[in-house]
């Protein structure tokens, strides 16, 4: 694709997802759909509109709390078939297409360009450029993070790779059954992150990353949480020393889920009762963050200088509700949350990272 047609094709991917953004997320407080005219994080708009119209935290506790109990299944944005489709609901996560398309950089494929993985203002200075980076946890981010960007007149770059976790070590390649051995291309990736981050000296770094990783020597930090300790230091260590006048955030204790009543995944629940919605209410799982390995990894990235900002009440309070305010909030598989969901917590991301010492962004 040209880079002129692939910047409008971003720019049209962040203006649909926006749309749907001021439809569900101010339907927290209205439930009135808003026009692209009146989007109050539209060009003509302060940051500062654009925040105050955004969902705020105890909001989103509240639609979490206002979801347990419900019944039958309300018409959904993502719909159930289009998160449940083998074609459409993987996608549901991704980033906007073009040649950093999160899908190229699975298996042995070479990082992406700064150039390429660009979002937001383009020509922003070093003071006013966040980065974005782990695995798939910093994919689903992508979308709200570069419109997050846009309204602030900042500049995005994300290096993302599925996969590959944040943390130091050979990763056993984990996306191809009976392929043993170090993932070389994991290992170029971060070394890849290192020289953009030192080249880019960003204002604002934020890591997202599955606490879990599989090593080429067949550990597993799954069952020897020092070991994700120490590696996630290490790496955070000598991500923070790259820049060391960044702000750094860390978004840690995403709740996996797996549905109750012999389901797999939420979608999988909501596809067999229709009729009983709260059945698919769940906890979440070993490996979700919220266990051993997760603790340890959220420890590790404070000792390194990080902010750790917990995604788990932003999901969850006792249980994980499967349909949130008419949304549901995951990825087919139930290992993201796919951009409709993340779109709505948008308000209550921007207040966390501009919380963060030495963040450019301000509320």
């Amino acid at each position: 694709m040209p880079p002129r047609s692939q910047a409008n094709y971003r720019g049209a991917v962040l203006r649909r997802s926006v749309s749907a953004f001021f439809v569900l997320g101010v339907s927290l407080m209205t439930a009135l759909p808003v026009s692209a005219a009146s989007d109050p994080c539209g060009a003509s708009n302060t940051a500062a509109a654009c925040l105050a119209s955004l969902p705020t935290e105890t909001q989103i506790a509240a639609a979490i709390s206002s979801a347990h109990g419900l019944t039958n299944l309300p018409t959904t944005s993502p719909s159930l078939a289009y998160l449940a489709s083998t074609s459409t609901g993987p996608r549901s996560f991704f980033m906007p297409a073009g040649r950093c398309n999160q899908v190229a950089q699975m298996a042995d494929a070479p990082p992406p360009s700064i150039k390429d993985c660009t979002f937001g203002k383009a020509n922003a200075a070093p003071g006013r450029t966040i980065f974005l980076t782990g695995d798939s946890r910093a994919v689903m981010w992508t979308t709200t993070v570069a419109r997050l960007a846009t309204v602030n007149q900042m500049r995005l770059v994300v290096m993302a790779k599925p996969g590959c976790v944040s943390q130091t070590g050979s990763l056993t390649y984990m996306n191809v059954p009976g392929r043993p051995g170090p993932w070389t291309a994991c290992d170029k990736f971060r070394s890849a992150v290192m020289s953009a981050v030192s080249s880019l000296q960003p204002a604002l770094i934020v890591v997202a990353s599955n606490p879990t990783a599989s090593l080429a020597d067949g550990r597993r930090t799954s069952t020897q949480p020092q070991l994700g300790h120490d590696n996630t230091l290490s790496y955070l260590t000598q991500l923070r020393n790259r820049a060391p006048n960044a702000g750094l955030a860390a978004l840690v204790s995403f709740p996996l889920v797996t549905g109750i009543s012999g389901s797999a995944n939420p979608v999988a629940c909501l596809s067999a009762h229709r009729a009983q919605v709260s059945a698919c209410d769940v906890r979440p799982r070993a490996g979700s963050g919220d266990d051993a390995v997760g603790t340890a990894t959220s420890l590790a990235a404070s000792e390194a200088g990080f902010t750790t900002v917990s995604q788990r009440a932003w999901l969850c309070d006792t249980t994980c509700p499967a349909v949130i305010n008419g949304m549901i909030p995951y990825d087919r598989e139930g290992m993201h949350i796919n951009n409709t969901y993340s779109a709505t917590l948008m308000g209550v991301l921007w207040r966390k990272l501009a919380a963060v010492p030495h963040s450019p962004l301000s509320i």
